[in-house]
């Protein structure tokens, strides 16, 4: 470094650090498959391949000599930056990621500035010279030059090399990177971006000449041949990137695309190879520990289904009015689908909407035409909301809207428009949309407001659609109060209740909360509930856990609970089976396994005097 330089040391990679993304194989996952999905050249699917394969002794010495020579006191140096440099005898195991059905790298390798605005688009130039600086087009999923920092960040030695196959003139390149802190060695300070390649007049140009690069592919176990792409080699990487974290990064934030059939990812390693896509998702779901699996696989035939719908399956909302902070109203429905999308969600059955929408820039007059999908669904196994956004194909997390419980929605953004307003408002980790960030209020004329009828469509969707209705509600205030059972019930019902010893004036019970309604059948009984098979009931659960909580006035009767209400294990509760084992019975939880299909599991004891809440899950 000369004296006069500025003293900066690289700090792109903290952008990562955020609770939706949770670990370094979520970033790497995102980010690799981002810059892939980026790269498409528009023809069939595009695969990505993550490869575990550690290779031979042999190997790792080669590399380690060969392809790391020069670099081993870099990373020694005192203030490198690194905080634990692997031992000289450590194998270097790197990962191979790869990507096929894309251009490669493509543009003039000379390239050292962008200044004159009319240069063509350059990937070469801007993923190896710039650091948070892009010229991707406005479409693009990645807006910010800064997911490639990801590749280095996962070495342990922030390290990383690519060769790439480029589409349009077939030359294959090979270049490498190492990202430290500004150092000294010998009295002599060094920058924080050093080069694997060949220095030419101050640039240092990728290696082209083909045994070299023949090597290379043997010896990381490089298969692409003359296909276009890119493979991106990182060694000794980060402890934390195995291939089970990496398949489930996999199916949690791509599951839209794989579902689509625009993506196909493959994780191999020595002792497994799994293959993502659209026929084998499912299956692999089943099989990995993904948190809330059935939530997830409830989000996965939401999304198939949505994947599915044609145009004419939309329920079609008019146009905000141009020119004004868009609102989502009741007055965007007309009178027949307001009626129809009720009836549908009171019935369970899933929504698509189409919600139009125009943008503005603020150097423009005129209005860009656009929209939005949305898709709902009510879940009684929801013991929350749950919505997803999804901007081509990329989730963002931190994206969140809906209040009510019990509902899931997906909003898909794919019209190229819409996309490039939202790619404007995300952050750099690709995780939220800000609306009050500098680039995007400068940019458009009612950002804000716009992004915000987006981020809330889901919400205010759900409660249009759930508004109650003017007239008179018979039964609005009937989870409060506990009401003589005729004015509820009618004369059968009354009779059926004694018939099995119910008091049918006190203690209603209330309940399921799940989508088991079909399966089981609760029965109020005096001082508690039963539990059984429903008549109607193909199959059952084999586990079946229950909790129960007295009604409240306000908030969640199961977050209120407290052990002087009862505590099912002590008098005067009592809690009876046939037909099942209880597996764990303690404060207000039940666990039972069902033996016999007629099995029945009785609980009373509770107050009579106050209604009960019951809530059960398979």
């Amino acid at each position: 470094m000369h004296r006069g330089e500025m003293n900066v040391d690289p700090i792109e990679g903290e952008f990562f650090n955020t609770e939706a993304i949770a670990s370094i194989s979520d970033a790497l996952v995102r980010e690799a498959i981002q810059n892939s999905l980026d790269a498409s050249v528009g023809i069939g699917p595009v695969t990505v391949r993550f490869s575990f394969n550690s290779g031979s002794e042999k190997a790792a010495e080669k590399i380690k000599g060969r392809y790391l020579s020069g670099l081993g006191m870099h990373l020694e140096a005192k203030h490198s930056g690194l905080q634990n440099v692997p031992f000289p005898a450590e194998a270097p195991d790197p990962i191979l990621i790869e990507d096929f059905g894309t251009r490669g790298l493509q543009g003039d390798i000379y390239q050292f500035d962008d200044l004159d605005e009319n240069e063509k688009r350059n990937d070469f130039y801007y993923f190896w010279r710039n650091i948070g600086r892009t010229r991707k087009e406005r479409t693009d999923l990645g807006r910010w030059g800064l997911g490639k920092t990801v590749f280095q960040a996962a070495s342990r030695i922030n390290t990383f090399f690519g060769l790439t196959v480029r589409q349009d003139d077939g030359r294959s390149l090979l270049m490498g990177q190492c990202v430290l802190k500004i150092h000294q060695m010998d009295g002599t300070r060094y920058a924080p971006y050093g080069y694997f390649g060949l220095l030419e007049d101050g640039l240092v140009l990728p290696v082209e000449e083909a045994a070299f690069l023949e090597e290379f592919s043997e010896i990381y176990g490089i298969r692409r041949g003359k296909e276009p792409g890119l493979s991106i080699v990182i060694p000794y990487p980060d402890p934390e990137i195995r291939p089970d974290a990496c398949l489930i990064s996999i199916i949690k934030h791509h599951f839209f695309p794989l579902l689509s059939g625009d993506l196909i990812v493959e994780v191999q390693s020595s002792d497994r190879n799994v293959r993502v896509d659209a026929s084998t998702l499912d299956e692999i779901v089943g099989r990995e520990e993904i948190k809330n699996q059935e939530e997830f696989r409830a989000l996965l035939e939401l999304s198939r289904w949505a994947i599915n719908q044609t145009e004419g399956s939309f329920i079609r909302l008019s146009r905000p009015e141009k020119g004004r902070a868009p609102k989502l109203r009741e007055e965007l429905f007309t009178k027949e689908q307001l009626a129809r999308a009720r009836h549908d969600l009171t019935a369970n059955k899933r929504l698509a909407f189409y919600l139009p929408l125009t943008i503005q820039y603020q150097e423009s007059n005129s209005f860009i035409p656009t929209g939005f999908s949305v898709f709902v669904e009510k879940d009684d196994r929801l013991d929350r909301p749950e919505d997803h956004f999804i901007r081509q194909g990329i989730t963002i997390p931190e994206v969140t809207s809906l209040k009510q419980k019990g509902m899931r929605a997906l909003v898909s953004i794919t019209e190229p428009d819409l996309a490039t307003f939202l790619g404007d408002a995300e952050n750099p980790a690709h995780t939220d949309w800000e609306r009050n960030s500098k680039k995007f209020k400068t940019t458009y004329k009612l950002g804000p407001s716009t992004l915000d009828f987006i981020k809330s469509s889901p919400r205010e969707i759900v409660k249009i659609l759930t508004r109650p209705q003017k007239g008179r509600d018979e039964h609005l205030l009937r989870h409060l109060f506990s009401l003589p059972g005729k004015g509820l019930k009618g004369k059968e019902g009354i009779q059926k209740d004694a018939a099995e010893g119910g008091d049918t004036t006190h203690g209603a019970v209330s309940g399921f909360g799940t989508g088991n309604a079909n399966r089981l059948q609760l029965h109020r009984v005096k001082g508690g509930f039963r539990l059984s098979r429903h008549a109607k009931a193909r199959s059952l659960p084999r586990y079946i856990a229950v909790w129960a909580a007295y009604e409240v006035r306000t908030g969640n009767p199961f977050k209120k609970y407290t052990p002087l209400d009862f505590d099912l294990a002590k008098p005067p509760m009592k809690v009876i089976t046939q037909g099942a084992d209880i597996l764990l019975n303690q404060r207000n939880a039940i666990k039972i396994e069902i033996k016999d299909p007629d099995f029945k599991l009785q609980v009373t004891g509770f107050d009579i005097n106050r209604d009960l809440r019951i809530k059960i899950y398979p």
